[in-house]
């Protein structure tokens, strides 16, 4: 590659096809919100979750360095041009940059088609109930997630958790499509 590029490469960004601009910046969106700091505790006298204000980062520098990923891709499959075939990397980094948690719980969602109920994130996490409350809270604080009580198969009513609209694209065909078999 260097023996190729001697003076480096001349990248055309404005050749660069829209729509793969647009899914890196809803990447960058996404992980900035996953990235978000949040305190959170349990009251003692009625198990209430409460929570700091979220602290999200700006997506800009996100979204420059999900570009350059996105472009050495490109360069390792010999072209100077971004492709819809670049994206998956892209995808996968943005989903495994965030914490853990964070990160298995909105992977699980897409798997869900969007939505999950208190019960799967316990199994998926293999956690106490009031941990996955304080998971999913945290996904709904940070705007990535809506939450509210629903009717439960048995017992007491459970919480799910939806997609929020903003990042509902990853839950569809077309996302799926981008990413990685």
């Amino acid at each position: 590659m260097w023996t190729a590029n001697p003076g480096g490469v001349n990248w055309d960004k404005d050749g660069d096809p829209e729509d793969c601009l647009r899914v890196i910046a809803r990447c960058a969106e996404l992980l900035a919100a996953l990235r978000g700091t949040i305190q959170m505790w349990q009251s003692e006298h009625d198990g209430s979750v409460s929570h700091s204000v979220p602290v999200i980062e700006q997506p800009d520098r996100i979204n420059c360095l999900l570009y350059n990923l996105a472009r050495g891709h490109a360069l390792i499959c010999g072209r100077t041009q971004i492709a819809t075939a670049d994206l998956a990397p892209v995808l996968e980094v943005t989903f495994d940059s965030a914490p853990t948690i964070r990160s298995k719980v909105f992977r699980s969602l897409l798997e869900q088609n969007g939505t999950l109920r208190t019960g799967q994130v316990e199994k998926l996490l293999r956690c106490s109930k009031p941990t996955a409350l304080k998971e999913m809270e945290a996904l709904a604080v940070l705007g990535i997630a809506d939450k509210r009580e629903t009717a439960a198969e048995y017992g007491r009513p459970e919480q799910e958790l939806w997609l929020a609209e903003k990042f509902q694209w990853f839950a569809t065909d077309e996302c799926k499509g981008l990413r990685w078999p």
